[in-house]
């Protein structure tokens, strides 16, 4: 054999020898390329449902507050005019009372699914505050937020049809609005949120109405929003069934 094909004979092998060697590091990195994909999708997926967790209430899907004062402010910023429609289900301590908690859920699931397809039929959202109370955030394109809010009035007192334990339940739910119209130029969500309260109390002695924030209304010092609110305790509860009319 010749020094040249000895040569290339030794390079050969030092090549394929080589690449043995090195096969099972490529093997090792093509694994751990894989692992680390897999970890990336699993922490983006995580990090997608804490996100959504943060934004929406857990018992409706709905988006929670937090979302709702974003999307106020987004329109603020833009000085678009919204409607800021404060919702509180009329007497719905006695689904509780009654019936049970599981079939109080039941009643908020269907009466939020019903606001967020009202709400969108209007180019609205829908959000849920805490507890019976919600809000509907609409375009003031038209400058009567009393028009499409009365047909969601409408949407909500339709009967609804619950099970407990001893059978099946038919609520007629209704809710008292308070409405304030933000005009894109002066105010923050709590602000208008506020005055929506303030027009929700007056709406509240009339069970199943609505009323638009006015200057002049004026709410009693001990039914804010951070106390017992005067509101949810209106004489008129003594003379009236506190869940919305039942039928067994």
């Amino acid at each position: 054999m010749s020094i040249l094909a000895a040569l290339a004979a030794t390079a050969a092998l030092g090549f394929l020898l080589g690449r043995v060697s090195v096969r099972p590091t490529i093997h090792t990195l093509l694994a751990e390329i894989v692992a680390l994909n897999e970890w990336a999708a699993t922490l983006g997926a995580l990090l997608r449902t804490a996100e959504y967790a943060a934004g929406h209430d857990r018992l409706t899907g709905l988006p929670n507050r937090t979302s709702a004062a974003k999307l106020f402010t987004v329109r603020a910023l833009l000085g678009h005019p919204t409607v800021v429609a404060l919702i509180d289900l009329d007497r719905f301590k006695h689904t509780n009372d009654t019936y049970g908690h599981h079939v109080g859920d039941d009643l908020l699931r269907a009466i939020a699914e019903r606001l967020s397809l009202a709400a969108k039929e209007h180019g609205g959202a829908a959000a849920r505050l805490g507890g019976d109370e919600f809000a509907v955030l609409l375009h003031d394109a038209d400058l009567e937020p009393a028009k499409p809010i009365a047909e969601i009035l409408n949407a909500l007192a339709e009967p609804t049809t619950l099970l407990t334990h001893d059978g099946e339940v038919t609520i007629h739910p209704t809710a008292s609005v308070g409405i304030a119209i933000f005009d894109g130029s002066y105010g923050d969500f709590d602000t208008v949120l506020g005055q929506a309260d303030i027009a929700l109390y007056h709406a509240k002695r009339q069970r199943g109405s609505y009323r638009i924030y006015r200057p002049h209304m004026r709410m009693p010092h001990n039914a804010g929003r951070h106390g017992p609110r005067r509101r949810d305790h209106h004489p008129a509860d003594r003379d009236e069934q506190l869940g919305g009319e039942v039928t067994p």
